[in-house]
This record gives C-alpha cells, sequence and structure tokens, in this order.
C-alpha cells in the first residue's frame, strides 16, 4: 500500500490488479500465513478472470482461529436493495431528503461508516449531504485541483484510495479533524450532467473497498442521479411558479390604485357633482362603469389566485345564518341574470341554519359558481339551493347551460385553464375562478362537487363542514 497519491488513487472500472487497493499479487496462502502470525485481516482477489474474481477476506474470530469469508452479498439481496433505494427516492422530492436517504444507503450498502456528497461549483468543492466522520465537514469548501472529486469529475469513473487521511487532499486542510481510511467516489450522472460526487468512506486501518463495491457504488449512483435531476426541476419550476405568483401579485396591486380612483371619478360624473348631464352622456358613464367593474374583479381574481398560491389566506370564522348568506349572494349576481333574461332564484328551508366561519370566503365562493353559471347559460334558470345533509351544509349552484363533457372534468379545477380556448371564445375570464373556488372552499374544511349533463347543464355543490359551536 505504500506509495504516492497516484498509485492509491486510481479509477477501479478496468483497472489492472496492481491498481486495486488489495493486496497486490498477494497468493491465498500467503495471506493465510500472514494473517495467522500478525491478527491483521486481509483481503485477497481470486479467480481466472476479471468478471469471475471473488474477494476473498481473511481474518480471526473472537476465539483467535483463522477465518476466510466471502464478503459480497447474494445478488439477489443487492438487486432488491437497489430497487428498495430506487423506490424511496422516488417517492421524495425534497432534495435535502434524497441526500440523506442517498448517504445512508452507500454507507449500508458499501460496508462503509459514512457517506458524503460533493458539489462542484467553479474550482471549488464543497461538502452538502454527509453522514459518519465527513459529517463535521459538511458545509465546508475546498479546492478543486488536486482533489479525488476533480479526478472524478475528470474521468466520469469510479475512484477509491487507500488512506484518505495520509493523502494531503485539499479537503482534509479544511478539515484537518476528519479521519478517514479507505474512500471510494463515484459520479453522479444524469442526462450527460454531472450534479455532483458520491464518497464513501471507512476507518484508518480498514480493508479497501473491493471492485464488487466499486460496481455497487456505481450503481447506487446511477439511480441517485436520476431522482436528484428530477428534484432539481422540481425546484426550479416551483421556484418560476412563485416568481409568477409574486408578479401578478405586483402588477395587480398596481393596477388596482389607479382603478379605485377611475370608479372614484365616474362616480363623481354620474352624480352630477360637476354639473349636469344628458342622457347620452350619462349612458356612456355606465357603460364607462361596466367595464370599470368588469376589470376590478379580473385584478381581484388574480390577487386572490396570488394569495391561494402563496399559502397566505387565512380563515376568519364569525357566527351568521347561511339563508342570509345565499341571498346576499345573489343580490351580487342578480343583475347580470336580469340581462341575460335568465329566471333566478334560490330554495333554502325553513328552518335556520346556522354556521360558523368566514362568510366573506363563503360569498367569494358562491358568487362565483352563481357567475359562471349565469355566463355559461343562454336561455333556462339558475337556482341556488341550501340545505342541511347530516353533518354537511351544502349549497348547490344548478343551471340549464351548455354543460360539460365528461372528458374536460378534470380540467376544470386547473388555474388558467378554459373549456373555450383561442382567440374566437364566446367566455371571458380569467379561467381562475373554479380555481380559487376550490382552494377557497379546502381551506374552509370543505369541497365542491360537479355533476353535468353535457348539452343540458350543470350542478356545481359547495360542501362544508356544519358547525354547532
Amino acid at each position: 500500500m505504500a506509495g504516492d497519491d497516484a498509485s492509491r488513487s486510481a479509477p477501479l472500472t478496468g483497472a489492472s490488479k496492481d491498481a486495486r487497493a488489495f493486496v497486490p499479487g498477494l497468493p491465498l496462502l500467503d495471506a493465510l500465513e500472514a494473517t495467522r502470525v500478525d491478527g491483521t485481516p486481509r483481503h485477497v482477489i481470486v479467480g481466472d478472470a476479471p468478471d469471475h474474481e471473488i474477494d476473498l477476506e481473511i481474518c480471526r474470530d473472537a476465539e483467535g482461529h483463522l477465518v476466510v469469508r466471502l464478503p459480497n452479498p447474494d445478488p439477489i439481496d443487492e438487486n432488491e436493495a437497489l430497487r428498495q433505494l430506487a423506490r424511496q427516492m422516488a417517492a421524495e422530492t425534497d432534495t435535502s431528503k434524497l441526500l440523506e436517504i442517498l448517504c445512508t444507503a452507500a454507507g449500508e450498502q458499501c460496508a462503509a461508516n459514512g457517506a458524503s456528497v460533493l458539489k462542484a461549483v467553479a474550482n471549488e468543492g464543497e461538502l452538502i449531504a454527509a453522514t459518519g466522520p465527513l459529517s463535521v465537514a459538511r458545509g465546508r469548501r475546498f479546492a478543486l485541483p488536486g482533489s479525488l472529486a476533480r479526478e472524478v469529475l475528470r474521468t466520469r469513473d469510479v475512484v477509491a484510495v487507500a488512506d484518505f487521511s495520509g493523502s494531503g487532499r485539499p479537503l482534509m486542510k479544511v478539515a484537518p479533524e476528519v479521519r478517514v481510511g479507505p474512500m471510494l467516489l463515484a459520479p453522479l450522472i444524469a442526462h450527460e450532467t454531472i450534479l455532483g460526487v458520491l464518497a464513501a468512506t471507512r476507518d484508518i486501518g480498514a480493508p479497501p473497498f473491493s471492485k464488487r463495491e466499486a460496481h455497487r457504488m456505481r450503481a447506487i449512483a446511477d439511480y441517485a442521479a436520476l431522482a436528484l435531476w428530477k428534484a432539481e426541476l422540481l425546484d426550479q419550476a416551483q421556484s418560476a411558479d412563485r416568481a409568477k405568483s409574486r408578479f401578478l401579485a405586483t402588477v395587480s396591486h398596481e393596477l388596482r390604485t389607479p382603478l379605485t380612483a377611475l370608479a372614484g371619478y365616474e362616480e363623481l360624473l354620474v352624480d352630477q357633482v360637476m354639473g349636469p348631464l344628458s342622457d347620452s352622456q350619462l349612458d356612456v358613464l355606465e357603460r364607462m362603469r361596466s367595464v370599470t367593474q368588469h376589470l376590478a374583479s379580473v385584478i381581484e381574481e388574480v390577487l386572490a389566485f396570488s394569495s391561494l398560491d402563496e399559502g397566505h389566506e387565512t380563515v376568519r370564522p364569525t357566527d351568521f345564518l347561511a339563508a342570509d348568506l345565499v341571498h346576499a349572494a345573489m343580490a351580487i349576481v342578480e343583475p347580470m341574470a336580469r340581462q341575460k333574461r335568465l329566471a333566478f332564484g334560490s330554495v333554502v328551508p325553513d328552518a335556520p341554519i346556522r354556521m360558523n366561519s368566514d362568510i366573506d370566503k363563503i360569498r367569494q365562493i358562491l358568487v362565483n359558481l352563481v357567475g359562471n353559471a349565469v355566463k355559461f347559460t343562454d336561455a333556462g334558470e339558475i337556482k341556488l339551493e341550501l340545505e342541511r345533509r347530516g353533518t354537511e351544509i351544502r349549497f348547490t349552484v344548478r343551471d340549464t347551460g351548455i354543460g360539460i363533457a365528461k372528458r374536460d372534468l378534470d380540467r376544470l379545477f386547473k388555474p388558467f385553464a378554459q373549456l373555450d380556448t383561442g382567440l374566437t371564445r364566446r367566455h371571458g375570464g380569467t379561467g381562475l375562478g373554479l380555481y380559487i373556488a376550490k382552494g377557497l372552499a379546502e381551506l374552509l374544511g370543505g369541497r365542491i362537487e360537479v355533476a353535468s349533463d353535457f348539452g343540458k347543464g350543470s350542478a356545481f355543490t359547495l360542501v362544508l363542514p356544519a358547525d354547532e359551536a
């Protein structure tokens, strides 16, 4: 094992026996005799071809008897362990937890006392996760030139060293308290991109890693790299989504201020505070008011979407009668229904139903559902029904509109999704209404149910828990 760093560190795949971190060329009988004399455990490789090599461990048992062991695990058990690792990592999307799972698996499956993941940034390496001896160096950065990590990145292959602490590598200069003997490293590669380096370690004086363990380390790294790649893509998508929500919220807030001022000036003109107006001028102002209200509703929808998306919505419960809420919601939408000449009404039970919930959020949901029903109904009627069924209170909006095809039901509650798309679509809107309604319903501990007959109409039901408090 004596020699410079180059002789103690070399890619294991396809390497010659002399470059491996085993007792080079030591015959089996000589190894047996040497261990009998000094008691030091030894590894010996025997076999007539690389694919038929067997890694033997020679040591003494507790009673001092000489023992020859076959440390390689059963291939069936080994494959099952890899499958289990793949299942664990596929079920996890949090990068820090994935790294923890990876380090634990590498330590267990390579008979190591610890493992770590290193990431390269420019000309520096950083220990971003670790178990065992290297845990104390987590977060520390070291120079990549001359490091084992650089060697792995250059060769894209598995690399081993027999005595890491004695090798004088850059990591030891920033973490001199770490005491590590044999080290085995493998690249984390996914879609031709190197995501980092996986390393397994053993105590000083422990047997070096075998060729079989090097193959196993490579397999673990390959499984892990794909999971880490997916987690990184998910992180990027979530960051972009958060940036989009913040942008929408900022723009909506900036638009709401001048819009409020515009609505105020319009009211002054309608009230003829600045002088009398003709009928034609009042008609123009009425049209302006309609457009202003529509723009305000769009801005409020975008703000509600951003607030839900960022998790900033909170519930403010109050005590109220459900029938009062039904009448209030109907009053808001009634002008739209009257304009389209639709039959419009509500059905409430004689016995009062008292609720304890966030009345503003429930009103917002109901106005959204009833407004949608009016929007997508050209003839017939709209009806809002209230009932108590067991421990649930149900608000059902029924219409005789265009209905929804079964294939489109899955897209109903997705943000910015609309069933009639393109430049020629008949019905306006942001496509956020149902998404917001669903989010608010779940925030209140409820849900929204949908039943629809394509071409004949739909029924949307807001289901909320009854609160007797």
